[in-house]
């Protein structure tokens, strides 16, 4: 009986979702109460069970367990009703522009099509991990290219992108497909730049990926990519798991609800390799060796180093708790983001995420 409710409730939050004055009366209305809260741990408990259940892949297509997780998740993903630390808006705007672009109005597509992309539209593009396709569809609204072709390994995310292309009327700019991206093979000196948001660390074999990256760029084309870079399997240090639960603790009760559980949060944990395995094997299965590699086959142009390295594990349990229309609420966000960029710019912790643009080398 209580998983159908949580069941009932998270669809109601997906549905409200999609009308978003409606979603922000009822936020508005409910906010604090007993139904708000009731609302958000059923919403984040039945999250919790759908990611540690068993799925059975379709019969009618190529499936394997590292497509499992996102087929039956993409919606989620793409709705934001699975929300991550980076789909903040305050984040967004008091965090990640400054760090990469270092102005609070211009985010990192912007940046890249000023730095990098003199003449649009390119005549042809590659999307990389391309999940529900939000990235693609952005990049046609903003006429970055003629076309674009996008990969992923999972066929319910595939599906779910060339629907919304219709519905957004880009479908004749999109090619969607469906490809093992650690086993792509990709035409010769075909596209003007190449993409990857928030996939790379999904990926496995960066040898082949990458010389395949390589071969496929026009000459004078260049490889963007914005993504998580830090421990594999999310085997946080030592060090990095003390100061964000040093930084927890002293936060007053009322900002320490875990999104996922509905709890105070006392401490956040590193999660064991099965349990990472169990959630979605290609999470971060080899996401250290990103950074290196890439030095191995491009010659970096930008990179941008911002963080994530305490906000990531925070801010995944606890945005959610703050409202940064008080003075108060976003004071106190902004002082954690200090936090850790002084960190990370005196080189106490890495960071764990990144916005960069490389180049193949040349031979």
């Amino acid at each position: 009986m209580k998983s159908s409710k949580n069941y009932a409730l998270a669809q109601l939050h997906f549905y409200l979702s999609k009308w978003p004055f409606g979603f922000m009366l009822v936020k508005t209305v409910f906010s604090g109460t007993f139904i708000h809260r009731g609302i958000q741990s059923a919403v984040h408990q039945y999250r919790t069970k759908q990611c540690q259940a068993p799925i059975v892949a379709h019969v009618d297509v190529v499936a394997n367990e590292n497509t499992v997780h996102w087929d039956n998740h993409v919606k989620l993903v793409e709705s934001k009703v699975l929300k991550g630390w980076l789909d903040w808006e305050f984040i967004e705007v008091e965090h990640i522009r400054p760090s990469v672009s270092g102005d609070r109005s211009i985010y990192y597509l912007q940046h890249f099509f000023t730095e990098h992309l003199p003449h649009m539209p390119v005549k042809r593009a590659l999307s990389l991990g391309c999940g529900g396709g939000n990235l693609e569809r952005a990049l046609i609204g903003l006429n970055a290219s003629e076309t674009i072709d996008a990969f992923d390994a999972s066929p319910e995310s595939i599906n779910l992108a060339k629907r919304l292309a219709v519905e957004n009327g880009c479908s004749n700019r999109i090619h969607y497909n469906v490809a093992d991206i650690d086993k792509i093979k990709l035409e010769a000196n075909s596209y003007d730049f190449i993409v990857a948001k928030m996939s790379l660390h999904h990926f496995e074999d960066f040898d082949h990926i990458f010389a395949q990256i390589s071969r496929a760029l026009k000459p004078g084309g260049v490889f963007m990519f914005n993504e998580y870079i830090g421990p594999t399997r999310f085997q946080w240090t030592e060090l990095q798991l003390s100061i964000t639960n040093r930084i927890l603790q002293t936060l007053p009760e009322k900002y320490r609800l875990s999104a996922f559980t509905g709890s105070i949060l006392d401490e956040i944990q590193r999660p064991t390799i099965k349990e990472m395995i169990d959630m979605d094997p290609s999470e971060a299965i080899n996401s250290s060796e990103i950074i290196p590699k890439v030095e191995q086959y491009f010659d970096v142009v930008e990179l941008k180093r911002y963080g994530g390295t305490i906000l990531h594990l925070l801010m995944n349990h606890i945005m959610a708790n703050f409202d940064t229309d008080k003075e108060l609420d976003a004071t106190l966000l902004r002082l954690i983001f200090l936090q850790e960029q002084l960190l990370v710019e005196n080189k106490v912790l890495d960071s764990d995420f990144c916005y960069a643009v490389v180049k193949p080398k040349k031979n």
